[in-house]
């Protein structure tokens, strides 16, 4: 079942494509979504979805709202690089 702060797969499908199958942050090419993102990343990463301007600052769920990053760099976007603790719960 999808949250309600969650994107839907299509959405996320067409922001990869938009992004030319590449990290929206550092560039790395992306070749497939969520855990399954893991087999071909470069460092072996997941693939995450995120919200450009977050939900709680009025952000929504639609495609320019969205950008696909590798697991590492979301870590970054909300802990402000601590990703190593991995915490990141949005």
């Amino acid at each position: 079942m999808q949250r309600p702060n969650e994107f839907t797969r299509p959405t996320m499908q067409l922001a990869l494509g938009r992004q030319k199958y590449r990290c929206a942050s550092c560039g790395t090419p992306i070749h497939s979504l969520g855990e399954s993102g893991r087999t071909h990343h470069q460092f072996g990463e997941a693939v995450h979805s995120h919200h450009v301007l977050h939900i709680k600052l009025g952000g929504d769920n639609s495609l320019r709202n969205c950008v696909i990053i590798c697991q590492a760099c979301h870590y970054n976007a909300h802990e402000g690089g601590n990703y190593t603790l991995g915490t990141c719960q949005g």
